[in-house]
Protein backbone atom coordinates (compact mmCIF):
# COMPACT_ATOMS: atom_id res chain seq x y z
CA UNK A 1 0.00 0.00 0.00
CA UNK A 2 2.11 3.29 -1.62
CA UNK A 3 0.10 5.38 0.47
CA UNK A 4 0.92 4.01 3.56
CA UNK A 5 4.85 4.17 3.18
CA UNK A 6 4.86 8.02 1.69
CA UNK A 7 3.21 8.60 5.45
CA UNK A 8 5.70 7.49 6.85
CA UNK A 9 8.52 8.95 4.78
CA UNK A 10 7.34 12.24 5.55
CA UNK A 11 9.43 14.20 7.99
CA UNK A 12 7.18 15.61 10.30
CA UNK A 13 5.70 11.81 11.12
CA UNK A 14 9.12 10.42 11.17
CA UNK A 15 10.01 13.14 13.96
CA UNK A 16 6.92 12.59 15.74
CA UNK A 17 8.10 8.85 16.26
CA UNK A 18 11.10 9.89 17.60
CA UNK A 19 9.87 11.30 20.46
CA UNK A 20 8.44 7.86 21.56
CA UNK A 21 10.14 6.22 24.23
CA UNK A 22 7.93 4.16 26.16
CA UNK A 23 7.37 0.18 25.72
CA UNK A 24 3.46 -1.34 25.80
CA UNK A 25 2.76 -3.67 28.00
CA UNK A 26 3.09 -6.62 26.22
CA UNK A 27 6.55 -5.44 24.82
CA UNK A 28 7.73 -4.89 28.82
CA UNK A 29 6.63 -8.97 29.70
CA UNK A 30 8.56 -10.37 26.52
CA UNK A 31 11.57 -7.80 27.08
CA UNK A 32 11.67 -9.58 30.72
CA UNK A 33 11.32 -13.45 29.34
CA UNK A 34 13.72 -13.04 26.86
CA UNK A 35 16.04 -10.98 28.68
CA UNK A 36 18.53 -13.92 29.97
CA UNK A 37 18.82 -14.86 26.23
CA UNK A 38 19.55 -11.47 24.53
CA UNK A 39 23.29 -10.86 26.01
CA UNK A 40 24.58 -13.54 23.04
CA UNK A 41 21.82 -12.50 20.48
CA UNK A 42 21.96 -10.44 17.27
CA UNK A 43 18.60 -8.58 16.94
CA UNK A 44 16.72 -7.66 13.83
CA UNK A 45 14.23 -4.30 14.91
CA UNK A 46 11.88 -4.61 11.76
CA UNK A 47 9.63 -0.92 11.44
CA UNK A 48 12.48 0.60 13.98
CA UNK A 49 10.43 4.20 13.45
CA UNK A 50 12.42 6.39 15.36
CA UNK A 51 13.72 4.12 17.47
CA UNK A 52 11.49 3.64 20.80
CA UNK A 53 12.24 0.11 21.30
CA UNK A 54 16.05 0.61 20.47
CA UNK A 55 16.03 2.41 24.16
CA UNK A 56 14.88 -0.56 25.66
CA UNK A 57 16.18 -3.79 23.48
CA UNK A 58 19.55 -2.16 22.26
CA UNK A 59 21.72 -1.98 25.40
CA UNK A 60 20.72 -5.96 26.08
CA UNK A 61 21.88 -7.75 22.92
CA UNK A 62 25.66 -8.60 21.66
CA UNK A 63 24.72 -6.76 17.89
CA UNK A 64 21.67 -4.60 17.00
CA UNK A 65 20.30 -3.93 13.50
CA UNK A 66 17.08 -1.54 13.16
CA UNK A 67 15.47 -1.31 9.40
CA UNK A 68 12.68 0.57 8.44
CA UNK A 69 11.75 1.37 4.96
CA UNK A 70 11.28 4.90 5.72
CA UNK A 71 14.68 6.51 5.10
CA UNK A 72 13.03 9.36 6.86
CA UNK A 73 13.04 7.24 10.00
CA UNK A 74 16.36 6.00 9.84
CA UNK A 75 17.64 9.76 9.52
CA UNK A 76 16.04 9.75 12.76
CA UNK A 77 17.30 6.86 14.41
CA UNK A 78 20.86 7.81 13.10
CA UNK A 79 20.42 11.15 14.93
CA UNK A 80 18.75 9.82 17.90
CA UNK A 81 21.69 7.52 18.67
CA UNK A 82 24.70 8.77 16.83
CA UNK A 83 26.33 8.56 20.47
CA UNK A 84 26.05 5.32 21.10
CA UNK A 85 27.70 1.59 20.69
CA UNK A 86 29.20 0.96 16.81
CA UNK A 87 27.20 -2.46 17.87
CA UNK A 88 23.60 -0.45 17.38
CA UNK A 89 23.69 -0.07 13.18
CA UNK A 90 20.57 1.45 11.17
CA UNK A 91 19.75 1.07 7.60
CA UNK A 92 16.71 1.27 5.18
CA UNK A 93 15.32 -2.31 4.24
CA UNK A 94 11.76 -3.04 2.91
CA UNK A 95 11.04 -6.02 5.10
CA UNK A 96 9.46 -7.66 1.92
CA UNK A 97 12.86 -8.09 0.44
CA UNK A 98 15.52 -8.62 2.76
CA UNK A 99 18.34 -9.61 0.50
CA UNK A 100 20.99 -7.90 2.36
CA UNK A 101 21.07 -10.47 4.86
CA UNK A 102 22.06 -14.04 4.71
CA UNK A 103 20.16 -17.05 6.26
CA UNK A 104 20.08 -18.04 9.51
CA UNK A 105 21.37 -14.41 10.27
CA UNK A 106 19.52 -13.22 13.55
CA UNK A 107 18.68 -14.97 16.75
CA UNK A 108 15.55 -12.61 17.80
CA UNK A 109 13.53 -10.86 15.14
CA UNK A 110 11.16 -7.85 16.49
CA UNK A 111 8.30 -6.24 14.16
CA UNK A 112 6.65 -4.07 16.68
CA UNK A 113 3.80 -1.56 16.85
CA UNK A 114 1.89 -3.19 14.49
CA UNK A 115 4.14 -2.37 11.18
CA UNK A 116 3.35 -6.13 9.48
CA UNK A 117 -0.89 -4.49 8.96
CA UNK A 118 0.64 -1.51 6.62
CA UNK A 119 0.80 -4.03 3.39
CA UNK A 120 -1.36 -6.18 1.57
CA UNK A 121 -2.18 -9.80 2.27
CA UNK A 122 0.21 -10.87 -0.11
CA UNK A 123 2.64 -9.13 0.87
CA UNK A 124 2.34 -9.44 4.70
CA UNK A 125 2.63 -13.59 3.82
CA UNK A 126 6.19 -12.51 2.11
CA UNK A 127 7.47 -10.56 5.03
CA UNK A 128 6.76 -13.44 7.36
CA UNK A 129 9.01 -15.69 4.89
CA UNK A 130 11.29 -13.32 4.62
CA UNK A 131 11.52 -13.21 8.29
CA UNK A 132 11.27 -16.80 8.48
CA UNK A 133 14.97 -16.88 6.11
CA UNK A 134 17.02 -14.60 7.89
CA UNK A 135 16.02 -15.91 11.58
CA UNK A 136 18.22 -18.58 13.33
CA UNK A 137 16.49 -22.07 13.91
CA UNK A 138 15.36 -21.95 17.96
CA UNK A 139 15.57 -17.71 18.03
CA UNK A 140 12.42 -15.75 18.62
CA UNK A 141 10.50 -13.71 16.59
CA UNK A 142 7.86 -10.83 17.88
CA UNK A 143 5.65 -8.77 16.49
CA UNK A 144 1.95 -7.56 17.22
CA UNK A 145 -1.15 -7.27 15.05
CA UNK A 146 -4.40 -5.17 14.79
CA UNK A 147 -7.27 -7.85 16.27
CA UNK A 148 -9.98 -7.80 13.89
CA UNK A 149 -12.55 -9.31 16.94
CA UNK A 150 -11.88 -5.10 18.37
CA UNK A 151 -12.21 -3.95 14.77
CA UNK A 152 -15.68 -5.38 14.07
CA UNK A 153 -17.23 -3.15 16.83
CA UNK A 154 -16.29 -0.06 14.79
CA UNK A 155 -19.13 -0.57 12.09
CA UNK A 156 -21.82 -1.73 14.58
CA UNK A 157 -24.36 1.22 14.45
CA UNK A 158 -25.66 -0.32 17.91
CA UNK A 159 -22.80 1.50 19.80
CA UNK A 160 -24.19 4.81 18.70
CA UNK A 161 -26.75 3.70 21.74
CA UNK A 162 -26.31 6.48 24.59
CA UNK A 163 -28.08 8.14 26.87
CA UNK A 164 -25.01 10.30 27.07
CA UNK A 165 -26.27 12.98 24.37
CA UNK A 166 -22.73 14.27 24.01
CA UNK A 167 -21.21 10.99 23.58
CA UNK A 168 -24.01 9.43 21.62
CA UNK A 169 -23.52 13.04 18.85
CA UNK A 170 -19.08 12.13 19.19
CA UNK A 171 -19.67 8.29 18.74
CA UNK A 172 -21.94 9.33 15.62
CA UNK A 173 -19.95 11.06 13.64
CA UNK A 174 -16.94 9.07 14.11
CA UNK A 175 -19.19 6.23 13.05
CA UNK A 176 -20.57 8.17 9.84
CA UNK A 177 -16.92 8.91 8.88
CA UNK A 178 -15.69 5.13 8.72
CA UNK A 179 -18.58 5.01 6.82
CA UNK A 180 -17.78 7.56 4.46
CA UNK A 181 -13.74 6.10 4.02
CA UNK A 182 -15.28 2.59 3.97
CA UNK A 183 -18.16 2.77 1.79
CA UNK A 184 -17.96 -0.84 0.69
CA UNK A 185 -17.46 -2.63 4.00
CA UNK A 186 -20.69 -3.72 5.65
CA UNK A 187 -21.08 -5.32 9.50
CA UNK A 188 -21.25 -8.27 7.71
CA UNK A 189 -18.08 -8.48 6.45
CA UNK A 190 -16.69 -8.29 9.93
CA UNK A 191 -18.64 -10.93 11.28
CA UNK A 192 -17.77 -13.29 8.34
CA UNK A 193 -13.95 -12.67 7.27
CA UNK A 194 -10.77 -13.92 8.79
CA UNK A 195 -9.15 -10.36 7.78
CA UNK A 196 -9.87 -7.34 6.34
CA UNK A 197 -8.05 -3.93 5.24
CA UNK A 198 -9.65 -0.49 5.61
CA UNK A 199 -9.46 3.00 6.90
CA UNK A 200 -9.57 3.06 10.88
CA UNK A 201 -8.42 6.66 10.84
CA UNK A 202 -4.90 6.46 11.77
CA UNK A 203 -2.73 9.32 10.75
CA UNK A 204 -5.63 11.94 9.66
CA UNK A 205 -8.00 8.97 7.58
CA UNK A 206 -5.28 8.52 5.27
CA UNK A 207 -3.82 5.01 5.85
CA UNK A 208 -4.93 1.42 5.19
CA UNK A 209 -4.56 -0.82 7.78
CA UNK A 210 -4.96 -4.48 8.03
CA UNK A 211 -6.91 -6.62 10.88
CA UNK A 212 -7.06 -10.41 11.32
CA UNK A 213 -8.80 -12.59 13.56
CA UNK A 214 -6.39 -14.40 16.00
CA UNK A 215 -7.22 -17.69 14.76
CA UNK A 216 -6.39 -17.19 11.42
CA UNK A 217 -2.92 -15.16 12.64
CA UNK A 218 -1.95 -18.52 14.83
CA UNK A 219 -3.08 -20.61 11.43
CA UNK A 220 -0.77 -18.19 9.63
CA UNK A 221 2.65 -18.55 11.49
CA UNK A 222 1.87 -22.47 11.87
CA UNK A 223 3.99 -23.57 8.79
CA UNK A 224 7.08 -21.61 9.95
CA UNK A 225 7.23 -21.04 14.05
CA UNK A 226 6.45 -23.52 16.83
CA UNK A 227 5.89 -23.10 20.47
CA UNK A 228 3.53 -19.53 19.71
CA UNK A 229 2.53 -17.52 22.33
CA UNK A 230 -0.16 -14.44 22.41
CA UNK A 231 -0.25 -11.39 24.82
CA UNK A 232 -2.75 -9.08 25.58
CA UNK A 233 -2.51 -5.38 24.92
CA UNK A 234 -4.23 -4.13 27.94
CA UNK A 235 -2.58 -5.98 30.87
CA UNK A 236 1.05 -7.50 28.72
CA UNK A 237 -0.05 -10.91 30.44
CA UNK A 238 0.45 -13.84 28.18
CA UNK A 239 -3.58 -15.60 26.99
CA UNK A 240 -2.93 -19.45 27.54
CA UNK A 241 -5.96 -20.33 26.96
CA UNK A 242 -6.93 -20.88 22.70
CA UNK A 243 -10.60 -20.02 23.22
CA UNK A 244 -9.65 -16.90 25.45
CA UNK A 245 -7.37 -15.79 22.26
CA UNK A 246 -10.24 -16.37 19.75
CA UNK A 247 -12.35 -14.39 22.12
CA UNK A 248 -10.00 -11.35 22.61
CA UNK A 249 -10.93 -7.91 21.90
CA UNK A 250 -8.10 -6.00 22.66
CA UNK A 251 -6.77 -3.44 19.45
CA UNK A 252 -4.09 -5.62 18.84
CA UNK A 253 -2.07 -8.33 20.01
CA UNK A 254 1.27 -9.29 20.79
CA UNK A 255 2.96 -12.83 19.29
CA UNK A 256 5.97 -14.38 20.19
CA UNK A 257 6.92 -17.56 18.59
CA UNK A 258 10.50 -19.58 17.66
CA UNK A 259 11.97 -19.56 14.42
CA UNK A 260 11.65 -23.71 13.36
Amino acid sequence: MVQNKKIFEAKDVARGYALQSHLQPPEETILRELLPHLPTAKMLDIGVGGGRTTLHFGKWVREYVGTDYSESMIAECRKRFSGYPDSLKFQACDARAMGMFEDGTFDFVLFSFNGIDCVSHEDRAKILQEIRRVGKPGGYFCFSAHNLNWAANLFEWRRLLSLNPKFAVRTAKRFLLRCLYNWRIRSANFRDAAYLIFNDGAHYRQMQIYYIRPQAQLEALQANFTDIRVFALATGAEIKALDEVNRNEDVWLYYLCRFK
